[in-house]
């Protein structure tokens, strides 16, 4: 028995899975918990991922687990980004970690894309409402934790702005559930003092996206965006971005990025000071020019202005003549069209159209009085003359016809008295067997009467078939029954 295919080697098969899964699997997310999490002392990070019903090996590599924001802990669940890679010499295959975020970081991150659109539908985040941070501040104020290494970096940075720089921190937490309300009262704080500063310094050091996530918050957002005083936010690292970023009116990458906008360094402003002088001189002969021009276009604006005020007026009153001319005309053409239909109103006025039909109504209903008084007067003198003549016919015919009917009548008189007995008694007769023939007889007499479902007689067992139905009548009522079987007579 031969094979189809020709046979290849554990290693020929091995190259083939691990192309067809490194290519297929280059860039993929699994969620899992954590287990046998090991941390030798080559930096790297191996464990296993699983759920409840499979496991995958895993492995984080030194270099990027430097760079990871979320510790990992044994049973902590994870997503966990990166590639599938096959190990040849033992033909096993793990998922290399890239980037790792907590379970409910996606959520976070869907929130965090609804709470963007719903504060831009807003307007907080519009270019137009931001404030432009003074050049050269004399204060500058500071809202951060006084323990965290931002705001020592912060200090670090602005020692080496100008001496007469005043700093003033407001203090706040920067993580947790109490963090958003005592960022807002720092803000205010700062907003509020006899001598505000010229700007604020809203900064923290990096960490986790739920680590960062109070600067997300509607109140911290509102309170930057609603800041009196310009601000400048310096959150995490340059990565990391959080909605009071795109809330303020500067956003820095780092802590020590937002002391460096702040304000230029001396070295900076030293290199400055000539160019100033120079920027001067050229300012001042420059406002002078735009000076002379301004005069200039001021007084060709006045006389453009005059000139077109006196077009317009001239318009005006040509426009005002013509509109009173036109509305004459209006006004009596409009007059001449009310009198014409008024004219054709009064024609139509129901009153007027109702005395006129009344008035031919009572002409025609005197002709019919007349017409019918004088036909009856005719039909009354002819009956008058056919009663007459009526009369003298009768007359003159009755007594002969009444000789010739007495002998008629005289035997339909004894036709009367001898057969209307004789008639009677045979009626009698046929009434009494009629009776005997009489349905309600028949039923008090103890018969039944049978009908099929159509309503009709059923007199012979002919019309029958087992299973049929039947409406039996009796005197007092009815039964429906079924034909069981059929016996016929002999006959």
């Amino acid at each position: 028995m031969t094979n189809s295919h020709a046979p290849i080697s554990v290693t020929q098969l091995t190259a083939r899975i691990k192309q067809m899964l490194e290519q297929g699997f280059a860039a993929i997310a699994v969620s899992g918990e954590v287990s046998r999490l090991t941390r030798p002392a080559s930096g790297h990070l191996y464990f296993t991922i699983k759920d409840a019903h499979a496991a995958i090996s895993a492995v984080v590599w030194r270099t990027t687990a430097m760079r990871l924001h979320a510790l990992l802990k044994e049973g902590g669940e994870y997503i966990f980004t990166g590639h599938l890679s096959v190990y040849e010499p033992r033909g096993s295959y793990q998922l290399v970690v890239t980037r790792i975020e907590s379970a409910g970081a996606g959520k976070l991150a869907a929130e965090f894309e609804r709470r963007k659109q719903l504060f831009a539908e807003r307007g907080w985040f519009d270019p137009a409402t931001k404030k432009t941070p003074p050049h050269l501040p004399r204060h500058i104020g500071i809202a951060t934790s006084a323990t965290a290494a931002a705001f020592e970096d912060v200090r670090k940075v602005l020692a080496t702005r100008p001496a007469w720089l005043q700093l003033t921190l407001s203090p706040c937490l920067v993580q947790g559930a109490g963090a958003p309300s005592s960022i807002v009262t720092a803000l205010k704080a700062l907003a509020t003092m006899p001598q505000p500063p010229d700007l604020i310094l809203l900064v923290r050091g990096g960490g986790s996206i739920e680590d960062l996530w109070c600067f997300n918050d509607e109140t911290v957002v509102k309170a930057v965006m609603e800041s009196p005083v310009p601000v400048i936010t310096g959150i995490g690292h340059e990565i990391d971005v959080t909605l009071a970023d795109f809330a303020a009116d500067v956003r820095a990458a780092t802590p020590s990025n937002a002391a460096e906008l702040a304000c230029p360094s001396r070295q900076q402003l030293r290199q400055q000071i000539p160019r100033v002088a120079a920027m001067a001189a050229m300012l001042h002969q420059t406002l002078a020019g735009h000076d002379r021009h301004s005069h200039a276009l001021s007084h060709r604006l006045k006389q453009t202005w005059h000139r077109f005020t006196d077009t317009r007026h001239h318009r005006l009153e040509q426009m005002h003549s013509r509109m009173q001319h036109l509305q004459r005309v209006q006004r009596h053409e409009q007059r001449l069209h009310l009198q014409t239909l008024e004219k054709r109103l009064s024609a139509m006025e129901p009153g007027h159209q109702l005395h006129n039909r009344r008035h031919r109504l009572t002409g025609t209903v005197n002709q019919l009085h007349q017409m019918l008084h004088s036909s009856l007067q005719r039909k009354q003198k002819l009956a008058q003359t056919q009663s007459r003549r009526l009369h003298l016919a009768a007359a003159a015919l009755l007594p002969p016809r009444r000789q010739k009917l007495m002998p008629q009548a005289l035997r339909l008189k004894q036709l009367l008295l001898t057969q209307i007995p004789a008639h009677r008694q045979r009626l009698a007769l046929y009434h009494g067997r009629l009776a005997a023939y009489d349905k309600e007889d028949i039923l008090a007499r103890g018969f039944s009467l049978n009908y099929d479902m159509d309503d009709k007689l059923v007199t012979r067992v002919a019309a029958l078939h087992p299973g049929a139905r039947l409406r039996v009548e009796f005197q007092d009522g009815s039964a429906d029954t079924r034909i069981e079987s059929i016996k016929r007579n002999p006959t």
